[in-house]
């Protein structure tokens, strides 16, 4: 019971802090306004939140970390079964396009930074998951984060399926290329260290004797 209060309260606070995006934007937004438009009282609002900032991020998190495991179909589209990044991704701009109105506010109203920081964040959680090591996954999230303030800045124009094959065949390439680069500096690496490792047995070859004819 407890858990579904926690709930509730929480979605309760992200769809105040929506609707106040369209109404107010980010920056002139207060945590009053938020309390107001949310029905809860402000210890139960820092209970689950640190700030407004803490209410976007939670608001982020749930349009990307939805889509790792969709339980049902939702209006609009179904990817259960599906858990392939390219779905994940498609699944996800899906998400933020159904929020277009609150996701434009803060990157076109003052917010920018703090929405690119947290998608950022989230969307590296996910695809670490994903991804061989953190740098991999640091530059699929980059690219993410980059076709998705793309996409609303250009008013959400592209398909959504199309950006996320695109996507995903760029990602594939880009590891294909890194998988590569790593396996030839594996292999220099491997022709180095035997060439040195001759070198020193070659070195610690005692001297043959020397015969010396005036003695013999």
């Amino acid at each position: 019971m407890a858990d579904r209060r926690v709930a509730r309260t929480e979605a309760a606070v992200i769809a105040a802090f929506e609707r106040l995006l369209d109404e107010r934007g980010y920056t002139r937004m207060t945590v009053q306004e938020i309390l107001d438009a949310a029905n809860v009282g402000r210890a139960t609002f820092y209970a689950h939140f640190q700030g407004k900032e803490g209410v976007m991020e939670a608001f982020v998190a749930n349009v990307i970390e939805h889509v790792a495991a969709p339980a049902d179909a939702e209006p609009g589209h179904d990817f259960t079964g599906r858990g392939d990044m390219e779905a994940q991704v498609e699944h996800a701009l899906r998400h933020v396009a159904e929020h277009g109105h609150a996701v434009r506010a803060l990157l076109m109203g003052g917010g920018s930074q703090e929405f690119v920081g947290a998608l950022r964040d989230a969307a590296f959680a996910r695809l670490r998951l994903a991804a061989r090591d953190d740098y991999e996954a640091r530059f699929l999230t980059g690219a993410l984060v980059e076709t998705v303030v793309r996409w609303v800045e250009t008013d959400f124009a592209e398909d959504p399926r199309n950006l996320a094959r695109a996507y995903t065949e760029h990602a594939g390439a880009v590891r294909t290329a890194m998988t590569d680069a790593a396996t030839a500096s594996a292999k220099a690496t491997g022709r180095m260290s035997r060439r040195t490792h001759r070198g020193c047995n070659a070195s610690s070859t005692p001297p043959r004797p020397r015969h010396d004819a005036a003695l013999s």
